[in-house]
């Protein structure tokens, strides 16, 4: 079996994906914050966040549609693996956003990422057992240096509350349910382009946040956003800046450089995290915060500049890829 490498320009481009999707998704917790200030409860900020997320991916789908006359691809165009997993990614993204949302209120913020951020390694260990990823000594190295920045950058304030099993097992469900996301969107639907992939798992979520509000009579609760402009513009801005457009840079980005270095490159969305908190909330890091970032962005240095890691062929996605039955 012939092995192809994940660098070049198209490395460099998936790296600056990650990276895009990275300051994308650290903006949610202020962002979320100003919702919450407005009135929007948690399920109404994640079912709409999802369902303009999938809006602007099948607008995206009409404008090219229109540019290159490209029809976009239907469910019934994908053999039935690609369903089922694009299906259980959409799934999957419903019960991380669920769960995390279920944790902040249990237990510490800090604690929760903590946990959640163990994903990195899910996915270096699984894409080494089961899908012939090559890790060298480098990246093994990136991957514990990015951890170690991660509990330093989550843990510098002081303190992570009481330890409470169920916050604790929510925030770990939802790091198994992002290992299996990443994973899958490199090798269960690769197939599937990178926009429509997109719409459909953001879409999928959409539909069973609505499914849920309606089980626990909390459909009315959903309309909270249309209250005022001060909470409609911070919803928007989830589902734009928060969902749309990382969503499509991280499933391309993933492809490009490999789930094991873009989850470790991933980890970069807590520092922006931190940062737009001290900007726009105010609240100053300390200095081991500071010194956990640096020790992320020296992970994420070490990705770059390391010894090139290797993939079995026939799990390398090319950008060029995206058309089922090829």
């Amino acid at each position: 079996m012939t092995e192809r490498t994940p660098g070049g320009s198209a490395g460099l481009l998936g790296a600056g994906l990650i990276v895009i999707a990275a300051v994308c998704f650290g903006t949610l917790g202020p962002i979320t914050r100003f919702a919450d200030d407005a009135g929007v409860g948690s399920l109404a900020i994640v079912a709409w966040r999802a369902g303009i997320g999938a809006t602007a991916m099948v607008v995206l789908l009409l404008t090219l549609r229109g540019a290159t006359g490209r029809r976009p691809l239907a469910l019934r165009d994908l053999p039935a693996g690609d369903r089922w997993f694009i299906g259980a990614a959409s799934m999957a993204n419903l019960v991380l956003n669920l769960a995390m949302f279920i944790a902040f209120v249990r237990i510490e913020i800090g604690l929760s990422l903590l946990v959640f951020y163990s994903y990195p390694a899910f996915v270096a260990i699984a894409s080494v057992l089961w899908f012939g990823e090559r890790l060298d000594l480098v990246r093994w190295s990136a991957l514990g240096v990015s951890m170690l920045g991660l509990v330093l950058t989550l843990t510098g304030t002081g303190g992570l509350g009481d330890l409470d099993a169920l916050g604790i097992g929510l925030s770990f469900l939802a790091a198994l349910t992002q290992a299996f996301y990443v994973l899958a969107a490199r090798h269960g639907f690769a197939r599937i382009p990178p926009v429509e992939a997109a719409a459909m798992t953001m879409g999928g979520a959409a539909l069973g946040y609505v499914v849920i509000a309606l089980v626990t009579a909390q459909l009315v609760d959903l309309g909270a956003p249309l209250a005022s402009v001060a909470a409609l513009v911070p919803v928007l801005l989830a589902g734009l800046i928060g969902a749309a457009i990382p969503t499509l840079c991280f499933i391309t980005g993933i492809r490009l450089l490999g789930a094991p270095r873009g989850a470790i490159l991933a980890t970069l969305e807590p520092v922006v995290g931190v940062a737009l908190a001290a900007w726009l909330l105010n609240e100053q890091p300390e200095l081991l915060q500071i010194a956990g970032g640096t020790l992320i962005l020296v992970a994420a240095v070490l990705l770059q500049l390391g010894g090139r890691s290797t993939v079995a062929d026939h799990e390398a996605v090319p950008l060029t890829q995206g058309r089922a039955g090829r």
